[in-house]
């Protein structure tokens, strides 16, 4: 993590400006403050910063003009909106609009230096993948098929992240590969040689899901006949990945949080600790931050696994793509059905090229 990122606060209460700056300095940041958002725009247009923190309400102008500034000049900014409770509206519809994130007065410093260091992170990432993106020649990754822009941005990502042992949050619309991306994280890790074990949240009851997870000892409950080994106990040393995480219920989101918190877990039925070494990886087709907003996720659970955010692109996104993943389909069927076809009509390809794709093919 770069210690000389410039980051501007736009705050207009001078005492929490100077306490937020504090924070910053203690890491080494480089820390401007602006009072006024016509005086952050100033010199935001002559000297761009990495990260900028603003607060929602100022005296001059509202601190969305000025994120709609820095996001219409497409300026490599990370945008952090500081809101209170009564103005969350505002902060959820900024980050539709381009902000990073948003944090809710009154925060803690571990609060804001996590969204900063999250903000860097995403932001150095980027600036990595654009400048050896015309380096990269590739026609997929891992089992990923594509060689479109958005796509190489997605392949550096990963091979960034990979070495690391953070916690990562997939997002993207239904068949965009979150697992094959959360695999591909896996196999280029150094757990690569530890297990790999997937949970749809989505699929198991809410009854059962604590004895997945944890697995439980035997007698516990009607039908535990014999001692059963959880999710949690055979990713030791691996990776578990998570899918449709936002359709755990609140009681079990609890326990992982203390799970992933503490590395340790007690079976279903026993009061015996155990301890396990476990990265985490999850994925939604939803937006995370909506549903901390509408209460039905945690929001230190998301700050825990949202350590690296990756948002896949649909197919309607990766245009280049299109033909290269209909060329590897058709070999594929030309193996299965014993066929020869070498290529597709052109009114086939532009059929396929004018679709509105949503989400992905699956091979």
């Amino acid at each position: 993590m770069k210690k000389t990122a410039l980051i501007y606060i736009v705050e207009d209460s001078a005492p929490s400006a100077m306490l937020y700056q504090s924070y910053l300095d203690a890491l080494g940041y480089k820390v401007r403050i602006f009072h006024t958002g016509l005086d952050a725009l100033e010199v935001i247009n002559d000297k761009i910063p990495d990260i900028l923190i603003q607060d929602v309400q100022l005296p001059d102008i509202s601190g969305l003009d000025i994120l709609r500034e820095v996001t219409t000049a497409e300026l490599p900014t990370k945008t952090i909106i500081i809101t209170s409770e009564t103005e969350l509206d505002y902060a959820v519809d900024a980050t539709r609009h381009g902000a990073f994130d948003f944090i809710e007065k009154p925060f803690t410093k571990d609060r804001l230096l996590a969204t900063v260091t999250n903000a860097l992170r995403e932001f150095e990432l980027i600036s990595t993948v654009k400048a050896c993106s015309d380096a990269v020649d590739t026609e997929g990754f891992g089992e990923f098929i594509g060689h479109s822009t958005a796509m190489k941005l997605i392949y550096q990502i990963i091979k960034n992240v990979a070495p690391s042992n953070a916690n990562v949050f997939i997002t993207g619309e239904s068949e965009t590969g979150k697992e094959l991306c959360a695999s591909a994280i896996h196999e280029t890790s150094k757990r690569a040689k530890g297990p790999f074990i997937p949970i749809n949240c989505a699929a198991i009851s809410k009854d059962l899901f604590e004895s997945e997870i944890f697995g439980h000892v035997k007698g516990t409950f009607s039908g535990a006949v014999k001692d059963r080994t959880g999710a949690a106990e055979q990713a030791s040393g691996g990776t578990m990945f998570l899918d449709e995480m936002c359709e755990m219920d609140l009681n079990l989101q609890a326990k992982l949080l203390r799970l992933i918190q503490s590395g340790t877990f007690q079976k279903v039925g026993s009061e015996e600790q155990q301890s396990v070494d476990i990265r985490f990886i999850c994925a939604t087709n939803r937006d995370p931050l909506a549903e901390v907003e509408e209460g039905r996720f945690r929001e230190d659970l998301y700050y825990r696994l949202n350590v690296v955010p990756i948002e896949l692109p649909s197919l309607k996104e990766r245009e280049d793509d299109v033909m290269l993943i209909a060329a590897k389909l058709l070999d594929a069927f030309n193996t299965e059905m014993s066929k020869q076809f070498t290529e597709f009509s052109e009114a086939a390809s532009a059929l396929m090229l004018a679709y509105n794709w949503s989400g992905n093919c699956k091979m």
